[in-house]
């Protein structure tokens, strides 16, 4: 996994690439802690490059918005491929999550 951390019209983006498993959730982890720790309003999540997710990079993101929500910050995932999005959807997590084709379409609702 690798992560890559920008801004886009003065929000953090935290683009991922790779794999999001139970050897990397831990550095996943301390990236989102510390935009917690910030109490970061917005982090959005560029899903763009990952190639698969398992159980522990999903409650790593859980954890995550659950941090977020504390404050009031907001998580949002954008551009996430479709197979990884169909382990949200079956998970009903797409209901727990924001999730956008984009990251314009993320910043604009």
């Amino acid at each position: 996994m690798k992560i890559i951390i920008t801004s886009n019209s003065g929000h953090d983006v935290l683009a991922i690439s790779g794999e999001v498993d139970m050897d990397t959730s831990p550095e996943l982890r301390t990236h989102l802690l510390e935009f917690i720790h910030k109490r970061t309003p917005l982090l959005l999540i560029d899903f763009r490059e990952v190639s698969y997710i398992d159980s522990s990079g999903i409650a790593t993101f859980v954890e995550g918005l659950k941090g977020m929500m504390v404050y009031g910050g907001k998580l949002k995932f954008v551009a996430i491929p479709e197979k990884i999005g169909e382990i949200f959807s079956f998970a009903k997590l797409d209901r727990v999550f924001e999730i956008y084709g984009s990251i314009e379409d993320a910043l604009h609702r």
